[in-house]
């Protein structure tokens, strides 16, 4: 499917000048030097320090979720993964492999969309590994940040086998199976990546039936990817007879135009809601970079260099690109959130892959105005990025020490009552602590940066307190989960915890009333 292009010039490119452009070599070390910098500068707290909180308290031993558990949700090859990676989660091996599949994954994107420059190639990769998506996975579920990463590898080089066209493309399915196997929503990535390539060559004035072959060959192996998933997942299930606890894609409740208006309110809604960093200054960011992408359209479109069927194509996919880009609401309607739209800011690579086209009729002075107008905003957004996952860290940091705090005072109150036996004496738990309105109060430092997903709370523990006194700080607890003594009268009729009351014993048993 590949069409021939005239030869490059030597040391030169046929859509930057020579002097900005490097030789693929070049553009690849600069993609992987750049992720493995931007993680470092992000993410580099988080691996270097371990705070485990919310399912990661429940999930810090991979072993305590088997193979069965993870079919039952459709990610069945994550305990291969896992057995590759030892039993317990290890931040700084989790680093290690999050930056080399990351690494990689700006490798095959920059390459996918033909960004060339420096700048451009370095400005990809940094977003890409600073992505909120990312940041709030580490944040809340560490310990599968760099399986998730690796996913994400998966989807990338899906779409550029796919576009690559020939026996390559048909090789494409099996990393897009990859990646469906580990987590579900990065196959979004793929789609997504495929419509800003597409995007590209009819902007690139590539002959319209070469560019129509590519997008219908890619969406028919994307096809044939999710049926070979989803038949091998219900092999599977039939295998090991577990129930199926988790849709992939969903198509009930919700009507084709009901999730296509979804997906467009909810990509709008990301570009104009205030940044919790930067502000009302993210929305107008994101404005310029809107603009810029318009008037880009319109240039498209009066092109006479670019043929009229192409720039028919280039306004429908044009039309199409803000809900592919937030098509997780599509597929997945009422289960999309910030930790599953990894693929919204991918919106942010279009422009650099658009800049690095031949200018055309551009005066060259507008072309480079163009260049450093982009550039700076994607700096911007970077840094953005940058501090938004370093305060994220921050907060969990001090979740960690607050529930520590708490975990032992509890464990105080619940020693000194007569008669108890460390990991002998039943220890059940009613409530949670995020209903615990006292001691769950925000961090005014924090203000609005508490709205985003998993940052809610100010403990670390919230539905699995018995496991974080197990699991994360090793106390002998006979957690009691199944007698139902915190049904009791007596249980309900005690106060919260840290009220006097609030741990007593019941039937043999030590109830601890972490809320009314």
């Amino acid at each position: 499917m590949s069409e021939k292009r005239t030869p490059l010039p030597p040391g030169g490119t046929d859509s930057v000048p020579r002097r900005m452009s490097q030789t693929l070599n070049q553009r690849r070390m600069t993609a992987f030097f750049s992720a493995a910098l931007c993680t470092v500068a992000a993410h580099g707290f988080l691996f270097t320090n371990e705070f485990f909180s919310h399912d990661s308290v429940s999930y810090f031993n991979y072993t305590e979720f088997g193979f069965q558990f993870y079919t039952g949700i459709g990610r069945f090859l994550i305990p291969v993964y896992e057995a590759c990676k030892g039993q317990v989660a290890a931040p700084w091996l989790i680093g290690l492999l999050f930056t080399l599949w990351m690494g990689l994954t700006g490798i095959v994107v920059t390459d996918l969309l033909a960004i060339q420059t420096p700048s451009g190639v370095g400005l990809a990769c940094g977003l890409l590994c600073t992505n909120i998506s990312i940041s709030l996975t580490g944040a809340t579920y560490v310990y599968c940040m760099d399986e998730y990463a690796f996913a994400l590898l998966c989807a990338t080089t899906a779409a550029f086998l796919f576009l690559r066209g020939g026996r390559l493309a048909l090789l494409g399915v099996l990393p897009l199976l990859a990646s469906l196997s580990i987590y579900q929503p990065y196959a979004t990535v793929t789609a997504v990546l495929c419509l800003l390539s597409l995007i590209r060559d009819a902007s690139d004035g590539r002959r319209f039936r070469t560019v129509l072959v590519r997008g219908i060959t890619a969406l028919t192996l994307m096809t044939v990817s999710y049926l070979l998933y989803y038949g091998l997942w219900t092999l599977l299930r039939v295998l090991v007879h577990v129930p199926q606890t988790r849709d992939v894609v969903s198509f009930r409740d919700f009507g084709a135009l009901e999730r296509f208006i979804a997906a467009n309110t909810s990509f709008f809604g990301f570009l104009f809601r205030p940044g919790v960093v930067l502000g009302a200054v993210r929305p107008i960011v994101h404005g310029f970079l809107l603009a810029l992408l318009f008037w880009r359209l319109l240039r498209g479109l009066s092109n006479g260099r670019v043929p009229v069927p192409n720039r028919i194509l280039l306004l429908v996919l044009a039309a199409l690109l803000p809900a592919a880009l937030y098509s997780v609401a599509f597929v997945m309607p009422g289960e999309a959130h910030d930790l599953t739209a990894y693929a919204r800011e991918l919106f942010y690579i279009l422009p650099l892959s658009l800049l690095d086209m031949p200018p055309g009729r551009t005066p060259r002075r507008i072309a480079s105005a163009e260049r450093v107008t982009v550039c700076v905003l994607l700096s911007l957004l970077l840094w953005h990025h940058v501090v938004y996952a370093n305060q994220a860290y921050m907060k969990k940091e001090l979740e960690k020490t607050s529930t520590l705090l708490l975990a032992a005072r509890i464990v105080d109150r619940i020693e000194a009552l007569p008669g108890y036996v460390p990991g002998e004496t039943r220890v059940a738990f009613a409530g949670r602590l995020d209903d615990n309105e006292p001691l769950d109060v925000p961090l005014d430092a924090f203000g609005d940066f508490q709205t985003q997903t998993g940052l809610w709370h100010t403990r670390a523990a919230t539905y699995n307190f018995g496991r974080y006194l197990t699991n994360y700080l090793q106390y002998p607890l006979n957690w009691d989960t199944e007698s139902g003594v915190t049904r009791s009268e007596l249980a309900k009729a005690m106060p919260a915890f840290p009220a006097a009351g609030s741990v007593r014993m019941i039937d043999g048993v030590v109830v601890v009333k972490l809320s009314g």
